[in-house]
């Protein structure tokens, strides 16, 4: 599959998880928008992705982008063993 391909699937992947999520969970608080955040970085494509944390470690430090790096990568590994297992 064509990497741009790939990276759409895995982005409206993640949108429909988060979509789902949003209807069960309570969203006021910070962890809801901190998911909605880590969210919205592992649907970015790898170049899209080291801007935006480039930025983040520039506005919040290091630690900050490291963690949201962390925990878009495991999303978007969470992503595609979804779509691995799902019927063409």
């Amino acid at each position: 599959m064509l990497p741009d391909r790939l990276d759409l699937r895995i982005a409206e992947t993640i949108s429909h998880t988060i979509e789902e999520e949003r209807a069960s969970v309570d969203t006021a608080p910070p962890a809801w928008r901190h998911r909605c955040e880590v969210a919205k970085v592992a649907a970015f494509s790898d170049p899209e992705r080291r801007i935006f944390l480039s930025h983040v470690a520039e506005r919040r430090g290091e630690a900050a982008a490291h963690e949201l790096e962390q925990s878009a990568s495991e999303l978007r590994t969470t992503a595609i063993f979804f779509l691995a297992r799902k019927p063409s």
